[in-house]
């Protein structure tokens, strides 16, 4: 069972790759401030994720499978170096919902890190999921 969590437990590489993605996701909220929605957000991360030289996927369409057939699909906001989920929100504030269908978005995907991103507040809200 130890082994089992180590196995699922993010490695130092995307814990690098965690912080990379935080400190451009502050560089965005400092230079745009508040007021915005989800896509102008979005728009300014991937800009400067290609500023940054990182690898990344925008709306990525992922489904969701259940035993030999396919449940559903959803959008990821983005996958960083394809290691890490990143939910962009531009809300009033994260809930635990937020941080437990990003949870069942990992685990679908066999992903272990992700990064709930909210953008609407005067301090950046950042939540980190780990599967």
């Amino acid at each position: 069972m130890r082994d089992q969590k180590l196995a699922t437990r993010p490695s130092q590489i995307e814990r690098e790759l965690q912080a990379r993605v935080m400190d451009v996701a502050l560089e965005v909220h400092k230079n745009m401030g508040l007021g915005f929605g989800r896509e102008e957000y979005s728009r300014a991360l991937a800009h400067e994720f290609g500023l940054e030289n990182i690898e990344y996927e925008r709306d990525k369409i992922t489904q969701l499978a259940y035993k030999d057939s396919v449940a559903g699909e959803y959008i990821l906001d983005f996958v960083v170096e394809g290691a890490v989920v990143v939910a962009v929100q531009a809300g009033d504030h994260l809930t635990d919902m937020d941080e437990s269908k990003l949870k069942s978005i990992l685990k679908a995907n066999r992903m272990k890190l992700g990064l709930i991103i909210n953008f609407s507040k005067d301090i950046l809200e950042i939540r980190t999921v780990e599967r």
